[in-house]
């Protein structure tokens, strides 16, 4: 019987454009190659930024570094909270639904400036906040490790003291659902686009759990 149910938040909840990032990237001439930054994965210095290896000052100076004009830390922050967008309210509506029969979690690879920023407002909902609908919060910026790696969900399975036979896990990233699966957890890979509460419904409907 599924007990938990382990959310990613970027792409299973919150709206996240990379697209839009690198617009506004481009518009302040700051290069980055492709594969430092992805919807699902980062890499270089923007990966040690979500494992908490760099500070906020440390990444801003990285982001200042490559860009062609000279860019105030407000600047910074806007272009980088730019990719980050909205939790749907239907998305809201979900986990509102399912925090009285399940115990959810948030796994997630993000950064302070991200978190600090959208934390408290994107998971506004009928006077509730992120520890409201979560019995368990974990990033990977506090963590020091990240996903696919396994540490990371082994150090949140372990916080938590749940049964990983007991544990659905919900992400778009295929790399980070096979980890999970390895560990013995029951996978959801979403696709961002698709009905996130009809998705969960069914895998649990075939796990018959409800």
């Amino acid at each position: 019987m599924i007990k938990n149910l382990i959310f990613d938040w970027g792409n299973v909840l919150i709206d996240v454009s990379v697209e839009r990032f690198a617009k506004s990237c481009k518009a302040f001439g700051i290069q980055f190659a492709d594969d430092e930054v992805g919807s699902a994965h980062k890499a270089g210095f923007f990966l040690e930024y979500e494992k908490g290896n760099l500070s906020d000052c440390e990444f801003r100076n990285e982001i200042r570094a490559r860009a062609s004009v000279i860019l105030s830390d407000e600047e910074i922050d806007s272009v980088w909270n730019g990719m980050l967008g909205r939790i749907p309210v239907e998305k809201l509506q979900l986990l509102y639904m399912l925090k009285d029969t399940y115990n959810l979690y948030l796994l997630s690879n993000t950064n302070s400036i991200h978190w600090n920023t959208f934390s408290k407002k994107s998971f506004d909902y009928r006077g509730l906040n992120a520890d409201d609908f979560f019995k368990g919060i974990y990033l990977s910026y506090k963590l020091h490790t990240a996903k696919p790696d396994s540490v990371i969900f082994h150090k949140a399975v372990e916080d938590a003291g749940i049964d990983v036979r007991e544990t659905l896990f919900i992400d778009d990233s295929f790399a980070n659902c096979m980890t999970a699966r390895s560990l013995g957890m029951s996978v959801l890979h979403y696709k961002p686009g698709d009905n996130l509460e009809s998705c969960i419904l069914k895998e649990l409907e075939q796990k018959e759990v409800i």
